[in-house]
């Protein structure tokens, strides 16, 4: 049976266009898609591999740097004692080094309480805080060193910490741990009282001594 032209309506004929229209349109869509997309994908992998212009003067990582830890890796002393904390800061060769990149920075150390896993306070512990490096070339190494006094008894870390100058917000290069024990000092004269404890008594025998003397030497008990 053939269908009959004269039944159709105005709504299947917009119905049937507007199916026709949303075709072409995805076809359009992934026509463009399919020449245009890798083109753009070729271009942003271009794009990533090209340097910006005066990259090679942009600071370096952290990495370059390198601390050896000279001093012996387990300290055990008493509290009162100086101990030293030997260091070397070695800047690792690099092939674009400049001027800018051998910039120094500043060597420290750091002392942290095992027990309250709090930094200590280094206002007594040690009179060199830090160490300021003016500049250090690729391939040179600097010795460090400091002098700390152990104010108090307990287990402590040290660490040797550097902050470059061309990046100071980057985090600091580290060295190995010292692990670090310090035990109580043992006082035998506390508040400096032994020469009171044995002065005032020998004094005093010494005292009641002659007394006796001249008093036995009177009635004739010496002669």
């Amino acid at each position: 049976m053939k269908a009959d032209p004269s039944k159709w309506n105005e709504s299947s004929v917009y119905l049937n266009c507007t199916k026709v229209g949303i075709v072409y349109i995805c076809s359009l869509v992934f026509l463009l898609l399919t020449c245009v997309a890798p083109s753009l994908l070729v271009s942003a992998a271009l794009g990533e591999q090209m340097l910006p212009s005066g990259s090679e003067s942009l600071p370096p990582a952290q990495n370059d740097m390198k601390i050896d830890v000279s001093s012996s890796h387990t300290v055990h002393a008493i509290a009162g004692q100086f101990i030293k904390i030997e260091g070397t800061i070695t800047k690792l060769n690099h092939p674009n080094s400049s001027n800018e990149t051998n910039r120094g920075g500043i060597a420290y150390i750091s002392i942290v309480d095992v027990k309250d896993r709090v930094p200590v306070d280094l206002e007594d512990w040690s009179a060199e805080k830090g160490l300021y490096i003016p500049s250090i070339e690729s391939g040179q190494s600097l010795p460090l060193e400091w002098n700390v006094r152990l104010v108090k008894a307990g287990s402590y870390t040290i660490t040797i910490l550097f902050n470059k100058d061309s990046d100071p917000y980057s985090p600091p290069v580290t060295s190995s741990k010292i692990s670090l024990n310090v035990a109580p000092k043992l006082n035998l004269n506390p508040g400096n009282i032994l020469p009171v404890a044995f002065g005032v008594p020998a004094a005093l025998m010494g005292i009641f001594g002659t007394m006796n003397y001249m008093r036995g030497k009177k009635v004739g008990l010496y002669r």
